[in-house]
């Protein structure tokens, strides 16, 4: 049996940290995972649940995002020196404190669940492990991060055996850093793809869905104006709800364009744990971000059969076809407000033959699917 080593990056149950969940909880029997995370939370918690083991060791992140809002972009600039130290001090610390924590010596391979951390790979180097290196970020576009390590490309060729690239996109991108091309496969993200179920569409309203952290990178923004430029006849039986948590300066910001604008069948609903048995009431899922690596989001609209909508750019154009939604061009909120306005005017036997087939389109993005060849990878690395 091999065991497999993987870093958690955070506690939170993130999009990065379901996919972790997924990956271990779908590993053949001859692969047995141990989570590695830096503090006791919801990732614990879910591992119990799963009955997946764990262990808990602090360790710190060789890279940050710059910060949501001016302040904290402020702040974690001017504390940049003192972070690096408290990386550099508490990995040191780490690399001495596992050998108590876990066997080593058992272990047949690592593998490290964000771009972020490289506590992963100085394991690797200490103990001689094969090390896999998931990018599910661009680091730069998306979240401006800052690096404690100059050479940081350099040093993660040098610690790798294979990096997991979730998109093209995400491939193209850490090529052109400097990532070996020949150590970046591409293999999807996946997720829990729903049994087939017969769909509820509404017929004289359209209930669009949005969901994702309220950030500026998200473009909640885009899909407020789109609907401005909507007529009063269609916007009165339009209904959109905003789900997600979210800094409450931009919060206040899309508020008030959305009481500017009039629109009143907009809501805000934070961040919820039952959108899983909320979601399949939508008939449209939007998605707006300026550069997405993936879009998880994306695939949980598919798979409870919405009518998707998405952005030219990052990963999605990867992940929807004609034939299984639609792609609108970022920042044309014209574009947008067409796409909605042709949906809501669509039969009912246009609507549903389309959300048919933004369920099919969503196998193809299974959980499945990502762990086999995620093993096979493993298998080549291992022989």
């Amino acid at each position: 049996m091999y065991r497999i080593l993987f870093i958690a990056n955070e506690i939170q149950i993130g999009g990065a940290t379901k996919e972790l969940i997924h990956l271990a909880s779908n590993l053949k029997s001859e692969f047995k995972p141990i989570i590695l995370m830096n503090k006791l939370g919801p990732l614990s918690e879910m591992c119990e649940r799963l009955n997946i083991e764990y262990a808990v060791l602090k360790y710190k992140a060789f890279s940050i995002g710059e910060g949501s809002t001016k302040m904290k972009r402020i702040i974690k600039k001017l504390l940049v020196p003192f972070l690096k130290f408290e990386y550099l001090m508490c990995n040191k610390i780490a690399l001495y404190r596992i050998k108590y924590l876990i066997d080593m010596e058992k272990i047949s391979l690592i593998h490290t669940n964000v771009n972020r951390d490289d506590f992963g790979a100085l394991l690797s180097r200490k103990y001689n492990i094969p090390h896999v290196w998931h990018l599910r970020e661009f680091g730069d576009s998306d979240y401006k991060c800052y690096y404690f390590r100059k050479n940081y490309i350099d040093f993660m060729n040098k610690n790798t055996e294979s990096f997991i690239a979730i998109s093209k996109v995400i491939q193209e991108s850490f090529i052109k850093k400097g990532i070996d091309a020949k150590k970046i496969p591409v293999i999807y993200d996946g997720i829990k793809i729903n049994k087939d179920f017969n769909k509820k569409i509404n017929d004289n309203k359209l209930r669009i869905l949005f969901m994702g952290n309220i950030q500026e990178a998200k473009g909640q923004i885009e899909l407020i104006e789109a609907l401005h430029l909507l007529p009063v006849n269609v916007l009165n039986n339009i209904y959109v709800d905003f789900y997600g948590a979210g800094g409450k300066d931009y919060i206040k910001f899309l508020k008030r364009k959305v009481n500017e604008y009039s629109l009143k069948n907009i809501k805000f609903n934070g961040y919820t744990h039952d959108i899983e048995k909320i979601i399949k009431n939508y008939d449209v899922g939007i998605m707006c971000s300026k550069s997405e690596a993936f879009g998880l989001v994306t695939i949980e609209y598919m798979t409870n059969k919405l009518i998707t909508i998405v952005p030219n750019t990052g990963a999605c154009p990867e992940l929807v076809t004609k034939n299984s939604g639609f792609i609108y061009e970022h920042g044309n909120y014209k574009n947008l407000s067409d796409i909605i306005f042709k949906i809501y005017n669509m039969t009912l036997e246009e609507k549903y033959n389309l959300s048919e087939n933004s369920f099919e389109r969503a196998k193809f993005f299974s959980s499945k699917n990502n762990a086999r060849n995620i093993e096979k990878l493993y298998e080549q690395l291992l022989e």
